[in-house]
């Protein structure tokens, strides 16, 4: 318990604690009376702060001779000169230039003067450099400044010199750039003119042009897109394609000028000549005659392929405003191709003739339906797309989920297209109609199978996993009781196993149907989904059939459909 003497203490101390806030309060809170403020006097504004020092860049290193230097009061101490850079040189440029005469040792280059350290120092070194004279719009212009004079060592003042990177043995030679170069920048070519005494009423015709020209290019740059005279002609672009094969509508075609014995089945339809993209060419022919001017619409193909379904094709057309010039390359189902060109005058005269070659110029340029290949390269072809195709279609089987719209053609032309996400994989013969790569066998029966007629096409000597078969208007017999009709009129099917004919095969060689045996493959239709079947071919009464091989595109027809004939791609004309 405290005593009485610390609670006096402790009052003590809280007294003087109060006593003394209450006078730092008040002297705090007090203000001079207004008596004696002078209400009149002058209130002056701070002085400014003192101006920083204006900024000046380091002079640059002098490039006169170490002689030159002497006029500073610094001493250079006596160091030793640095070794001149040498120049990386290729060729037979790669001689000294550092001499002014033969025989004379290059000096060494001049060091830059010392910087000033006391009062004495030159102030000159600290103003800033001259500003470079300004640059000519011309290459002949006669106001560009002279060089200065070289330097007392035999140097000439300049930039240093480049690096030559490619001379170092250690370095491995840059990749070619492959983008565009830079368009080269248009110029006048003559004297320079005078640009505040240029008559503007009275241009030249050559002057308005390459006025006009500069205006293009430089709207063209700002914009990032080509105006005026930089803009490519007017261009469109059409591609088409054969549709899938109407389901249930189709005609049989019927043969031409050759003898009937020739063709074994009824497709591919039967050319006048060699082939399908012949018979095109010699449409584009000048001596063939044209009753209208059938390019004067929107439709860039010709007449004759006007409704045929049994065709990829690829077109454009460009126009400068004077004449119009179309483009169009066709892939028929022979595997064939033809591409045509034609220009002529927009718009047409009244009394345009579309066989006057002064106004109109047409031609075509083909390549004929592709040589059979030998087995290897057969074989090679079954090795790269084969399983692929194959096991695609076992995909679908027996799970009761039909491939794309469930139609019969849909199982090899989806398995075709799906090549197009393996991009190390040559893309192969697309579907067209009822073509699908290289055709291996064809054939046909009737009276009830006892007439069987068949060819062989190609090196191989057996179908294989993966080929693809097309029926039309065919029936199998399945016992004494049954029997299956396919194609009504075409069905497609993926074979899904080897078929070694019972005798040997060669090219050209006539084979019976019944000579291959049994074809195991998968098929759908639009109300049975994908299923695995197998049909005798010994029990083949009726129809035809044609077996193909997925091969690849540029290998075997020379080149995809494009609308212009590449270069170097070995064409027939008429």
């Amino acid at each position: 318990m405290p005593t009485l003497a610390e609670l006096r203490n402790k009052a003590v101390k809280v007294k003087n604690a109060s006593v003394s806030t209450l006078s730092n309060t008040k002297d705090r809170m007090s203000s001079q009376p207004g008596k004696n403020i002078n209400w009149n006097a002058e209130i002056k504004p701070k002085p400014p702060p003192p101006p920083k020092p204006a900024f000046k860049p380091p002079p640059p290193p002098s490039r006169t001779s170490s002689a030159a230097s002497s006029t500073s009061n610094v001493s250079t101490q006596n160091k030793p000169a640095v070794p001149p850079v040498p120049l990386r040189r290729a060729g037979p440029s790669a001689s000294s230039t550092l001499a002014k005469s033969p025989g004379a040792n290059p000096s060494p280059p001049p060091r830059p003067p010392p910087r000033a350290t006391n009062a004495n120092a030159s102030t000159s070194a600290a103003t800033p450099p001259p500003r470079p004279p300004p640059r000519s719009l011309n290459s002949t212009a006669t106001s560009s400044p002279s060089p200065p004079p070289p330097a007392s060592g035999g140097l000439q003042p300049g930039p240093p010199p480049p690096i030559r990177r490619e001379t170092r043995p250690d370095l491995v030679a840059p990749a070619p750039r492959t983008h565009a170069p830079v368009p080269p920048v248009r110029k006048l070519q003559g004297e320079v003119a005078d640009v505040d005494r240029i008559d503007w009423a009275n241009l030249s015709p050559e002057d308005k042009e390459a006025f006009f020209g500069w205006l293009d290019e430089f709207f063209s740059r700002y914009l990032g897109v080509p105006v005026g005279s930089c803009a490519e002609p007017l261009k469109a672009s059409v591609v088409g394609q054969a549709p899938p094969p109407a389901v249930r509508m189709a005609a049989r075609p019927t043969a031409k000028s050759h003898p009937a014995s020739e063709y074994i089945t009824s497709y591919p339809p039967h050319p006048e000549r060699d082939s399908l993209a012949e018979d095109l060419a010699y449409y584009f022919s000048p001596s063939t005659h044209w009753s209208s001017a059938w390019y004067g619409g929107d439709d860039i193909l010709a007449p004759p392929l006007r409704g045929n379904g049994q065709l990829n094709w690829k077109g454009n057309w460009s126009s400068n405003g004077r004449s119009k010039t179309i483009s169009v390359g066709v892939l028929f189902a022979d595997l064939s191709l033809c591409f045509y060109t034609l220009t002529f005058p927009i718009p047409l005269p009244p009394a345009h003739d579309p066989n006057d070659a002064r106004t109109i110029q047409r031609s075509a340029r083909y390549l004929p339906r592709p040589q059979p290949w030998d087995r290897a390269r057969l074989v090679d072809a079954h090795e790269t797309y084969g399983e692929t195709v194959a096991a695609f279609a076992e995909s679908f089987a027996g799970t009761g989920r039909f491939c794309a719209r469930g139609e019969c053609w849909d199982l090899a032309n989806e398995a075709l297209k799906s090549f197009e996400q393996y991009d190390w994989v040559p893309r192969p013969v697309p579907s067209i109609s009822r073509t699908h790569g290289h055709l291996i066998f064809e054939g046909r029966a009737s009276d009830k199978g006892r007439t069987q007629v068949g060819r062989w096409r190609g090196g191989d000597d057996q179908v294989r996993r993966g080929d693809i078969v097309e029926w039309r208007l065919a029936k199998v017999s399945q016992g004494p009781y049954a029997s299956s009709t396919l194609g009504n009129p075409d069905h497609t099917a993926v074979i899904v196993s080897d078929a070694i004919p019972r005798s040997a095969v060669a090219d050209g060689m006539a084979v019976a149907p019944r000579e291959l045996g049994t074809l195991v493959v998968v098929e759908q239709g639009v109300t049975s989904p994908p299923k695995r079947m197998s049909y005798d071919l010994a029990q083949f009464e009726e129809g035809e059939v044609w077996i193909y091989r997925p091969v690849s595109m540029e290998a075997y027809v020379g080149t995809f459909p494009v609308a212009q004939c590449p270069e170097g791609l070995n064409t027939l004309t008429i």
